[in-house]
């Protein structure tokens, strides 16, 4: 018999009662559009609704929001009834219940934070600019990445810093007189030299506004890091390996991802998108598509992977009837493990992924064609050319002139 939980009633029994009285608008009704909303719930763990209904008032105001509302649930309509953390707990309720369809969230944040910071540009036209130069040109990039490889933390934050660069110029401008369309390349280099490092991010857009007739042919040095500055030593990356490969008291996913890394250079982002989609298993060979040819995957890396398929670990999704697609849950209904968290889990197994994936980055660009490595680690031309130069790979100059050419190879022999 289950534990009443409230006024007598059961778990279940209370959490449908409380939907209903956040949900009922002021005519005394549930408006139909948000039936297939309290449906979704009602199939979340009667604990968790309770709880998160209960635990913060803007939770509950959420729900009167959109009780007293009209029209369809959107993503549009989450995003304006509560503040992000609240939209975005509910927000993954409603995509793992079928309710709203899958976003890039990373993409969405961007597009909503990018008026306000360009309101910080005075002159209007200038404005109108840097949001053509915004949507046409990184915005762009990242819509037509593939759906199963949404935007991460890093590529949203590496765009942020590019476009604040990109004000801060436009601030600067006018204290010397000039604008966008007067200033000449003195500006920019006294711009440049007058700052941080940071200051050259706004190379991409001198180019595109030299192009397009908005400015002055003008330009900024290209800042460069070396690739390998910072990479591990061979012999400290084998005997992590050897480490994940035979301690089975380390969790199965901390193996896997970690492998994936130290084996295939594949970053924490990319490894924390991989869905059962990108397995393919015939029982004896099991393949994992990193890139635009499936790679073979050996043992006993691929039998942990089957074993993420067969047996999701983590905190698995919210929704008790709705196993994860994700082979690294997350905490969320149907989301994966944010990258950052999947990096803390291997930096605590000793595994720090910027030098751990340069020293494997290093070793497969030494030992691979410059093109296989592209097509199966899922790297462009141009990164598979850089690294097979700084391995000093006999095909370094002929994959370099290919990534300049953009050629594509049509498959992998």
């Amino acid at each position: 018999m289950a534990r009443l939980y409230h006024r007598g009633l059961c778990a279940g029994c209370a959490r449908d009662r409380s939907l209903r009285e956040v949900l009922t608008g002021p005519d005394g009704h549930i408006r139909p559009e948000l039936q297939p909303v309290l449906a979704a719930l009602r199939a979340v763990d009667a604990h968790t609704v309770l709880r998160w209904i209960r635990k913060t008032p803007a939770r509950r105001d959420a729900f009167r929001a959109l009780a007293a509302g009209t029209g369809p649930v959107t993503h549009e309509t989450l995003d304006a009834v509560a503040s992000s953390t609240v939209a975005d707990h509910l927000r993954a309720l409603l995509v793992a219940g079928g309710v709203l369809p899958s976003r890039d969230e990373h993409l969405a944040r961007i597009e909503a934070w990018l008026p306000k910071v360009l309101a910080r540009i005075p002159d209007t036209g200038e404005r109108r600019v840097v949001e053509r130069w915004a949507r046409w040109q990184p915005l762009r990039r990242l819509h037509r990445q593939p759906a199963h490889r949404p935007t991460t933390r890093g590529q949203a934050d590496g765009i942020r810093h590019e476009i604040r660069a990109i004000v801060r110029l436009m601030e600067w401008l006018p204290s010397q007189g000039t604008d966008l369309a007067s200033c000449a390349q003195d500006h920019i280099d006294a711009y440049l030299i007058t700052g941080a490092p940071g200051r050259l991010l706004v190379r991409s857009f001198l180019h595109w506004t030299s192009r397009h007739g908005h400015t002055r042919p003008l330009t900024a040095p290209l800042y460069k890091s070396p690739f390998a500055a910072d990479v591990l030593a061979a012999d400290t990356r084998w005997k992590l390996v050897r480490r994940l490969v035979h301690d089975p008291g380390i969790a199965v996913r901390d193996r896997t991802a970690g492998l994936l890394l130290l084996l295939f250079a594949q970053p924490p982002s990319r490894i924390a998108s991989l869905n059962h989609d990108d397995v393919l298993d015939d029982g004896t060979t099991l393949r994992l598509r990193l890139g635009a040819n499936p790679v073979e995957i050996p043992p006993p890396l691929d039998g942990m992977i089957r074993e993420l398929v067969n047996h999701p670990t983590g905190k698995a999704t919210i929704l008790d009837a709705t196993p994860s697609r994700w082979l690294f849950p997350g905490a969320r209904a149907d989301r994966p493990l944010e990258p950052a968290s999947l990096s803390n889990r291997l930096k605590a197994l000793g595994i720090r992924p910027r030098p751990t994936r340069n020293a494997s980055l290093m070793d497969l660009a030494a030992e691979l064609p410059a093109y296989v490595f592209s097509r199966l680690l899922g790297f462009s031309p141009q990164t598979a050319a850089n690294w097979s130069a700084e391995a000093g790979a006999a095909d370094a100059g002929y994959a370099a002139h290919r990534a300049r050419r953009g050629d594509q190879v049509s498959a992998f022999p």
